[in-house]
């Protein structure tokens, strides 16, 4: 009988390992870092796991810069959810009594400036933009000036979004951050990543890290993916922070990225 208990045991927790694996992969850690994960559960349980998430996690977290007058530059793949990211930014600064300017930095894109002007209208914000086909650094150029001129003090430039593995996109929204640098600093240069792109946003926050020197990141689509688990060996390779979790298509649907938190909604609903 204790035999058979003994050998119950011993199957009930491979199927438990094997079960746990897959949740792993499937929330979007990745082979690699989910072998790391499962030897600390081998050894130490579900404490252990959390124990080691916190611990990889425990410098993730940062609040958004702010000067007297702010420039925050926006980058990301197409359908990141960044247009909506900035309004939603956008919208806490005017909460706290900023003067807050959009400028549309995308001029190729059908509906592009279109999309932010809606935004802007709703949450009376002011939008800059160009003519169609114009020099996108030659607008965002012109968007500051006008800004600094009428004493706006949080300015925040959308850009088209790109694939990462265009070269001449990728190169484009570096000259879009150099012209910047000419009449201000940029006080972040955020990158927006779609969390249900899982493993995929390794080879986005590479190229666009160089790009646009990326200084902070918004995790978007929470509510919609099992797959944000790829943001923490993402932090561990590249060691940029991340400053919100976008949760759903609201403007107040926005929260500071709280590391405790995040990890323990990666790994309560297995142990629950």
């Amino acid at each position: 009988m204790r035999l058979f208990k003994f050998f119950s045991f011993i199957k009930e927790r491979k199927e438990l390992i094997s079960d746990f694996e897959e949740y792993l992969i499937l929330s979007g850690f990745g082979i690699s870092f989910s072998e790391e994960i499962l030897k600390v559960f081998k050894k130490r349980g579900e404490r252990g796991v959390r124990e080691f998430l916190m611990d990889s996690m425990k410098d993730a977290s940062k609040e958004l810069s702010e000067d007297n007058f702010s420039v925050y530059l926006f980058s990301g793949v197409n359908g990141s959810g960044k247009t909506t990211c900035i309004a939603k930014i956008g919208n806490m600064f005017k909460r706290k009594g900023e003067k807050v300017l959009f400028i549309s930095g995308d001029t190729f894109r059908a509906g592009a400036t279109e999309q932010l002007t809606i935004w802007g209208e709703r949450l009376n914000i002011d939008v800059f933009s160009g003519k169609k086909g114009a020099d996108p650094a030659s607008v965002v150029y012109d968007g500051i000036v006008y800004g600094r001129n009428r004493n706006f003090t949080r300015i925040l430039v959308d850009t088209a979004g790109r694939l990462q593995n265009k070269k001449n996109l990728m190169m484009e929204l570096g000259k879009i951050r150099r012209v910047i640098e000419k009449l201000s600093k940029v006080t972040e240069s955020i990158l927006v990543l779609d969390s249900t792109d899982g493993e995929n946003l390794f080879s986005q926050v590479e190229k666009f890290k160089d790009a646009a020197s990326v200084t902070g990141i918004v995790l978007t689509k929470i509510d919609s993916t099992i797959k944000p688990g790829a943001i923490v060996p993402i932090f561990l390779k590249f060691k940029i922070p991340i400053l919100f979790l976008g949760t759903g298509e609201g403007v107040d649907d926005i929260e500071t990225f709280n590391p405790r938190d995040f990890v323990d909604s990666l790994i309560s609903p297995f142990f629950s």
